[in-house]
């Protein structure tokens, strides 16, 4: 056996494997004398079918696939002993590599075209290496909008005799006819909703004052004017006739939503571990809790901002020919030639970013490290007492069958990995804080998530 390889352009190599028949005959010789002691033929004793006849029967697939298992460890053995960080796998470069007749091969040819990643450095501390760390400012605004929440979230529902504004109605759809009578086999379903919602103010006052069983004529299209909304009223499968039609209206309930008050019993429904009395205090853990909400969002476009800079910086290159030929191959009938190169920057991206990543797991060990224990601990903790140590054996079970899913596995595994990555970002990149206010945060993420 003989391999060799060469450049065949920027980052790409093409890998030549030359059989000998000695690379492969004893191992076909071996497997057909198994085929011959497992052979049951009329006219012969098990075991004494002729080797002629086995050959003439298995020769050439049993050749074909010892080749090709020769080949295939001698390329993976090549790549590994000669530590070539290859993209995605090996193709074979078809117009190179001739056909075979397995019944007459002596010596065969076997070409691969492989990607090749680039050299290059990352340095977390390099001179001018600098990124934003935007501090979302907890505004009163921000504090008074959560308090309202609060006060709906936690307030009660009332059933009053007649409906007034700010009040919601349930009750039944009934489909009318041009001529306002009701439609035999027409659209009949339940629905709910808030009387404010109706864009006509003629059409609100139809509902003010009004009691259970009150029956109101209405066109939900016209007073809506959301087909979506309309569409959930009257139920799914909706036809355009019955969509646009007159309904009438039964109402079977008046709901009013009575906003909870701002009292030590509504502290320790929202927070039952605070010992809180006046609303003063209750304000402060609000913003606290604000604070540490958007301290997760500044260190996620933190993470999110380092990433992006380091691609850019590292001015990666990649061999992206042989890669769009690699992505099509890999992703058979789920990508067009057209897509893959309007996406392609995003999938060029990706692979940066794995490639920088490798180099941050090798530069930072057990800080960039995730093993399977913590991904199970992790899940672990979705069922345990806060407080209380959890041994419960079902939930080991519980664990596995979470963890089955290799899909959610995956997922906590990121889960995990950004955070570390997070803890490195933050202990190793220079960054010059910026305050600011959650609505001007949001602006600066779409700006450069887009």
């Amino acid at each position: 056996m003989n391999i060799t390889q060469e450049s065949n352009g920027n980052l790409q190599a093409i890998i030549h494997i030359n059989l000998t028949k000695e690379d492969y005959i004893e191992k076909v010789n071996s497997t057909l004398k198994d085929y011959r002691k497992k052979a049951n033929m009329p006219g012969f004793r098990p075991g004494m079918v002729p080797m002629g006849m086995i050959k003439k029967m298995y020769g050439q697939q049993v050749t074909a696939d010892e080749v090709n298992k020769t080949v295939s460890e001698a390329l993976n053995n090549y790549i590994d002993e000669n530590k070539i960080n290859v993209l995605g796998y090996p193709m074979p470069n078809m117009e190179k590599t001739k056909p075979i007749d397995f019944s007459t091969a002596e010596g065969l040819d076997f070409f691969f075209d492989i990607g090749i990643a680039p050299e290059f450095d990352v340095d977390l501390k390099k001179e001018g290496f600098e990124v934003p760390y935007y501090k979302i400012e907890v505004t009163d605004k921000e504090v008074e909008n959560a308090l309202n929440d609060i006060k709906v979230r936690f307030g009660e529902e009332e059933h009053p005799e007649k409906a007034e504004e700010g009040d919601g109605v349930q009750g039944k759809f009934v489909q009318l006819d041009n001529e306002g009578n009701v439609v035999k086999g027409g659209v009949e379903h339940e629905g709910y909703f808030r009387i404010v919602d109706l864009k006509l103010k003629t059409i609100q006052k139809k509902f003010y004052g009004k009691s259970v069983d009150t029956v109101v004529a209405l066109n939900p299209m016209n007073a809506f004017k959301d087909e979506a909304k309309v569409k959930a009223l009257l139920g799914d499968g909706v036809d355009e006739e019955a969509l646009k039609s007159d309904y009438q209206f039964t109402i079977t309930d008046v709901i009013r939503h009575k906003e909870a008050e701002l009292n030590e019993e509504t502290f320790k429904k929202v927070f039952p571990s605070d010992d809180i009395k006046t609303i003063e205090d209750f304000k402060a853990r609000i913003k606290k809790d604000l604070e540490k909400h958007y301290a997760k969002d500044s260190a996620r476009q933190f993470t999110s901002d380092v990433i992006t800079k380091l691609i850019e910086e590292s001015n990666i290159e990649l061999p992206d020919a042989f890669l769009k030929r690699w992505l099509l191959d890999s992703n058979q009938g789920k990508i067009t030639e057209e897509q893959l190169e309007s996406q392609y920057d995003s999938y060029a991206k990706t692979f940066k970013w794995q490639l920088v990543e490798d180099k941050l797991k090798a530069q930072f060990g057990n800080q960039l490290t995730v093993d399977n224990e913590a991904v199970r601990d992790k899940v672990r903790a979705y069922f345990q007492v806060q407080g209380k140590e959890n041994s419960n054996p079902q939930i080991e079970q519980i664990v596995d069958q979470i963890l089955s899913n290799k899909e959610e596995g995956q997922k906590i595994y990121s889960e995990l990995m950004d955070e570390k990555l997070s803890a490195v970002f933050i202990e190793n990149v220079k960054s010059k804080e910026e305050v600011v206010t959650p609505e001007k945060f949001m602006e600066i993420v779409q700006k450069v998530n887009v």
